[in-house]
């Protein structure tokens, strides 16, 4: 793994060039969009479904509305409209107890290869099918597994002109930068979705995209899921090679905490004799 992080930095780089040469082909492949199978926040507005309802001051909201923090508050919206100028994948584990991430891994354009982890290894510890049919139902491998989820992560900027604050404020946002996750029943609709605008040669940094929210019951339980849908095509003017640029930065600095964090868990679990070999060998 020590070296997937230089590619991941590579493959960013590269995908930039591949946008000021304007070439539809590697632009697909780099961002990827390409159909060929061999090719936190992190100071960002995070776009996500409302699940509250109601704010802790009382004020009702609606569940299944989109929410997203505006620069001072948080705006809801039943619809927006976004283009997604990058996507990436990364895996990760959510601690409800602690409410927070317990590890994340770096991002890729791809879900190929190694994914390096916070804590020292590959994926958070998500297996492949191979390898959980291989484990009892108790392992705590299999527990762990299961429990770590694998994030589209979208990258873009987005209009929600009928937006409002909690108490019905208008509050409308216009081409604002923001990022989005998408895992488990949500990733589905993204990915069909973005390989639909590949089939019908469409670059995704040109696609501008309506998104509602469709509404689910699995008994009690109630969950809404992404609803997308193509509006038109635009150019991609130079301010938007900017912002894509901007945001390759955002995920080379999570990319080199997660390997700094990675690092240090290899470290912290070596012997003596292991950081002496190691040390003697890098020297």
């Amino acid at each position: 793994m020590g070296t997937e992080l230089q590619n991941v930095n590579d493959d960013l780089d590269n995908m930039l060039a591949a946008f000021d040469s304007d070439n539809v082909d590697d632009i697909m492949k780099m961002t990827g969009q390409s159909t060929d199978s061999d090719g936190p926040r992190m100071g960002l507005p995070r776009l996500s479904i409302n699940y509250d309802s109601e704010t802790d001051d009382g004020l009702q909201l609606k569940r299944g509305a989109w929410k997203v923090w505006n620069g001072s508050a948080l705006a809801y919206s039943d619809t927006v409209q976004f283009r997604p100028l990058l996507r990436t994948y990364e895996w990760s584990v959510w601690d409800q107890e602690d409410k927070k991430f317990s590890c994340k891994s770096i991002q890729k354009t791809g879900l190929k290869g190694e994914f390096p982890d916070s804590l020292g290894g590959n994926k958070c510890g998500r297996l492949s099918k191979e390898e959980e049919q291989n484990l009892d139902d108790k392992d705590p491998r299999l527990l762990l597994s299961r429990s770590v989820s694998c994030n589209q992560v979208i990258y873009g900027v987005m209009d929600a002109p009928d937006a409002t604050l909690a108490d019905g404020t208008p509050a409308p946002i216009e081409n604002m930068a923001f990022v989005a996750y998408f895992k488990r029943s949500g990733f589905v609709p993204v990915r069909e979705f973005m390989e639909s605008l590949t089939r019908r040669k469409v670059i995704a940094q040109k696609a501008v995209v309506e998104m509602t929210t469709e509404k689910h019951k699995m008994g009690s339980v109630l969950y809404w899921t992404p609803k997308l849908s193509m509006v038109k095509e635009v150019s991609i003017t130079d301010e938007d090679k900017a912002l894509i640029k901007k945001f390759t930065e955002t995920i080379k600095g999570h990319n080199e905490s997660v390997m700094a964090d990675h690092q240090s868990h290899i470290k912290a679990s070596m012997s003596p004799d292991d950081i002496d070999l190691s040390a003697r060998l890098a020297g």
